[in-house]
């Protein structure tokens, strides 16, 4: 039909990958392997040569060539000419086709030949059960013949328009972020506002940056920081006029939207930084480079002197010859598509055009161009212009130099800059609100991602330093001077809009929060940014301390070891050390305590080698954890205190089992989970194999909500005023749990395990993320189980995939939650660790493993392996039907009270009994009672 061709073709975003990112290192065979179990009908050990055909690949030592390319949409009519265009290269994987230009990094090569299936939690619902075909890859012949039929009818012509159409994402308007400036700064009251409040809030907000965040009103114009009001989605208590006379006192919370004022963080960038995320959703964003539309008279031009007309000649005629390099090297970059070949891999065009390339190199270097006579520089110029016109001039000359290093002499002025890139916009403004951390937004919504500070940065700059916070790359500039930006969602994601912002820099410092998540997010950042080129700021409170007259010279740095090192006595060099204070959190913290932080960038690290250690790389961070415990325990469960006291939390390269009865709830105790991760900025995602997303999203919303959801609102009876009052509450809860960082697999049912892992890869590498739930492990192998023949092989399928969960948590540093259904027990018995469907793999593999118990009258989560510090026992879990949720405390739920628990072995002093495991105090530690569950 109509509908189903056009919704098939869809325009994907390109993922775009650093050329300095090394962590991919893929080898030819894993190219060609994925290849052909995608496309079936290819071989990649060359079984057509040995039967006197052309082999489907052909290896080199720097990229992998396909003999047809399954995105051509021509047929091949057999000719050598169309053959072996696609080129693949090893390492990194991006690909080129010289026949038709499709191109894309590794993971865009992927998502044409699979999908990845990976939905965000605004169009979860509407990607429900689709997406995962029958056969689990796309079958190449049967995909070109699809294309080749669908580009003869016309709601193909008529998507392909519509495609090309795609509009640029939303922009704030041009002069609001200037207002927003203005209001912080004004000093007198403003005439259009009769409202005097509204004058002395800015005032809080400007008292809160300068006293309170310890900035200076310089830097706070330079990065363009402002103040506004805004409003936020809340709960609020209001009067129940339909039941005054229950346990609430005739009040009821609603969901209202709430007035704060807030700071205000401008993402500024160049029109033509625009322009380039825009070309990765395939948008098209145009920019004028001439908005001068003041018109200059005779008059004008009469009364200027001969200086000004040549200074203007001069910087026009420059203006042209830097916009003409750019153009070209722009044309040399999309001509330049067989880098690094060496003359075996040439065919023999391509032999021809090297050898005469290199020799007019030489006769040009044999020249001696001033005394050269007419005829020699008439030749030389035919030489040039057939050196532009060769497509493979650029392989074998050496690259140009960057724009920046062309014009080291003469370097352009600002108006010049902003003719060749266009002027500063704003891209996107970042809110916080001054009075609830959490109340953060994101102005407009769905627009474009940027970095707070970018416009601070030259064009020339080669070095950068990233902060998690606003307030963190204000401090490092009003210290330091150096050029900050700030990461447009903290240390939990890097965008790839962002990405390509940062590729010409060499160096890059990297700053986050001086904890666990801080540092695991600058470690993920450093390999998609490149190890090669980031640095680690990470103090260890050794350097920088200037307050007290004990901090530490540069020159002399070594001796501030001596409290370690020191031989003669221990605690000899320990006095200083311990007198100063704990090392700074942040950036801003170290600004308001008096740390130097030219001292904290000069004692950034390099990333240690991912597979070889040794102590000194990880002593610091040892020891930081060893004095800060708190900070390692994982992300804590809030709604569940007494679960978090017990595994301390979840943690980032973990893996996960949960099992329990059928019905027990383990999805709805997972729902909770997820929300309550997502609620702290953890990106979350979501394998629903067993129910389909509309279900599981409408669990979610009526969880999150932690009310009755207005269900059957348009035939119900009532009011038009009730029914349009709960209409609006449940789009602010939309609206808030659109927010939140949550992702959704489109898979459902049987599916590839290798599919499921493909998509796992690009959500961790696109999306940052940190925890993924996959529920549940027998509805994902079913479509695998049913080619075995016995019940040993079930096991061997279900172990090889438990293998590669296990080893992706691992490589990716995700934490992953697998349910794994229990094997056939008696109606009510109590599971055990042996319980668990199959063999003892899951267990084995896994760093925490959790039952459902249940026998009908009560439920607790039982915590059989910890691995983290051993620590095992249970905790009851009491069902709170009107929210959907789990509740610890008896007194909440609806089900009558049974009894509450502690870790197995421990009294409510935390003393062990009859050989027990005490449990260290914690913040986590939550007892309530003397009497666990036997």
């Amino acid at each position: 039909t109509t509908t189903s061709t056009t919704t098939t073709i869809q325009k994907r975003h390109k993922v775009f990958v650093s050329r300095h990112n090394q962590t991919l290192n893929l080898s030819p065979q894993q190219i060609t392997s994925y290849i052909t179990q995608q496309l079936p009908h290819l071989n990649d050990n060359n079984s057509n040569s040995m039967m006197g055909g052309d082999p489907d690949f052909r290896i080199t030592s720097t990229h992998v060539i396909m003999k047809e390319c399954p995105f051509c949409t021509k047929p091949t009519l057999n000719k050598p000419d169309n053959f072996y265009k696609l080129y693949i290269a090893s390492g990194h994987g991006a690909y080129f086709c010289h026949r038709c230009g499709a191109k894309g990094s590794w993971y865009d090569l992927k998502s044409e030949l699979g999908g990845f299936h990976i939905v965000d939690n605004t169009s979860a619902a509407s990607a429900s059960g689709g997406g995962n075909d029958n056969n689990g890859y796309r079958n190449n012949r049967q995909y070109q013949q699809q294309q080749q039929q669908q580009l003869s009818t016309p709601q193909y012509q008529q998507q392909q328009q519509q495609q090309q159409q795609i509009q640029p994402l939303a922009m704030p308007h041009a002069k609001l972020n200037s207002l927003y400036s203005s209001q912080l700064f004004a000093t007198t009251p403003n005439p259009q506002n009769s409202n005097s409040s509204s004058n002395n809030n800015n005032k809080d907000v400007l008292e809160y940056l300068l006293k309170t965040r310890g900035l200076t009103k310089s830097v706070l114009r330079k990065y363009g920081v402002g103040c506004a009001e805004y409003k936020f989605p809340s709960k609020q208590k209001a009067p129940n006029n339909n039941n005054t006379n229950n346990k609430n006192n005739g009040t009821t919370t609603r969901m209202e939207y709430v007035s704060s004022m807030c700071v205000t963080f401008p993402w500024l960038m160049r029109q033509s930084e625009v322009e380039t995320q825009e070309e990765l959703r395939g948008a098209r964003y145009v920019w004028r480079k001439d908005n001068d539309d003041t018109t200059i008279t005779e008059e004008d031009e009469d009364n200027k002197s001969e200086e000004e007309r040549q200074r203007e000649e001069e910087s026009k005629r420059r203006i042209e010859a830097a916009a003409a390099a750019l153009a070209a090297e722009r044309k040399k970059q999309k001509q330049n598509h067989h880098t690094n070949k060496s003359r075996l891999e040439m065919t023999a065009l391509e032999r021809y055009y090297a050898k005469r390339t290199r020799r007019a190199r030489s006769s040009t270097k044999k020249k001696v161009a001033p005394s050269s006579s007419s005829g020699s520089a008439e030749e030389e110029k035919d030489q040039q212009i057939d050196s532009d016109n060769d497509p493979f001039s650029s392989l074998f000359t050496p690259p140009d130099q960057p724009l920046q290093q062309q014009q080291q002499q003469e370097p352009l002025t600002n108006e010049e800059i902003e003719v060749l890139h266009g002027p500063y916009i704003t891209r996107r403004i970042k809110v916080r609100s001054i009075e609830q951390k959490s109340w953060q937004r994101l102005d407009p919504p769905g627009g474009g991602f940027g970095l707070f500070g970018w416009h601070t940065v030259p064009n020339d700059a080669t070095e950068i330093i990233i902060t998690e916070g606003e307030f963190d790359a204000m401090a490092v500039y009003q210290e330091t001077g150096r050029h900050a930006v700030s990461l447009p969602n903290g240390c939990r994601s890097l965008p790839m809009e962002v990405l390509v912002l940062l590729e010409k820099f060499d160096t890059i410092y990297l700053w986050m929060d001086n904890d666990g998540p801080g540092r695991e997010g600058a470690e993920m950042f450093a390999r998609k940014l490149g190890v090669e080129r980031c640095l680690l700021v990470q103090p260890s409170g050794k350097r920088g301390w200037k307050n007290g007259g004990d901090g530490v010279d540069s020159d002399n740095a070594d001796d501030d070891e001596e409290y370690v090192h020191s031989s003669s006595s221990g605690m000899a060099g320990a006095g200083d050390y311990l007198n100063r204070p704990p090392p700074p959190k942040d950036a801003n913290e170290a600004l308001l305590m008096g740390w130097d932080i030219n001292e904290l960038l000069n004692e950034a690290s390099e990333l240690p080698h991912e597979r070889i250690l040794k102590f000194s790389d990880l002593r610091d961070q040892v020891i930081h954890e060893i004095t800060n415990p708190d900070k390692y325990r994982g992300v804590p469960i809030p709604s569940l205190p007494g679960f978090t006291s017990l595994i301390k939390g979840f943690r980032r390269g973990e893996m996960t089992v949960l099992t329990g009865p059928t019905g027990s709830g383990k999805t709805t105790f997972l729902g909770q989970t997820s929300l309550d991760l997502a609620e702290q900025g953890v990106n979350v995602l979501w394998g629903s194999f067993e129910i389909k997303n509309t279900r599981l999203m409408h669990k979610l919303l009526q969880q999150y909500m932690k009310d009755i959801l207005p269900v059957g609102l348009a035939d119900r009876e009532g009011s038009v005023e009730e029914k349009k009052r709960l209409y609006e509450e449940l789009q602010m809860l939309a609206d808030k749990f659109e927010s939140l960082p949550m992702h959704f697999m489109k898979f459902h049912g049987g599916s590839d395990i290798d599919d499921v892992l493909d998509a796992m890869e690009y959500a961790a590498y696109v999306h940052d993320v940190e925890h993924i739930i996959l529920d549940n492990m027998q509805f994902m192998i079913s479509r695998d189980v049913k080619k075995m023949s016995s019940s040993f092989d079930k096991f061997d399928m279900q172990d090889i995939a438990i293998e590669k969960f296990r080893k992706f948590a691992t490589d990716y540093n995700v934490h992953v939650t697998l349910v794994v259904h229990p094997r056939k027990e008696d109606e009510g018995a109590k599971l055990g660790i042996s319980s668990f469907y199959g063999s003892a793999k899951a267990t084995q593999e896994a760093d925490t493993v959790l039952i459902l118990q249940s026998d009908g009258k009560r439920k607790f989560v039982d915590v059989k392996k910890n691995r983290f510090d051993g620590t095992l026992g249970h905790v009851p879990l009491y069902f709170e039907r009107k929210s959907g949720r789990y509740t610890e405390d008896a007194g909440v739920s609806s089900s009558p009270p049974k009894r509450t628990v502690v870790p197995n072995g421990v009294n409510a002093f935390g003393v062990g009994q009859n050989g027990g495991r005490a449990v260290a105090p914690s913040s986590y530690q939550d007892v309530r009672a003397q009497h666990p569950i036997m």
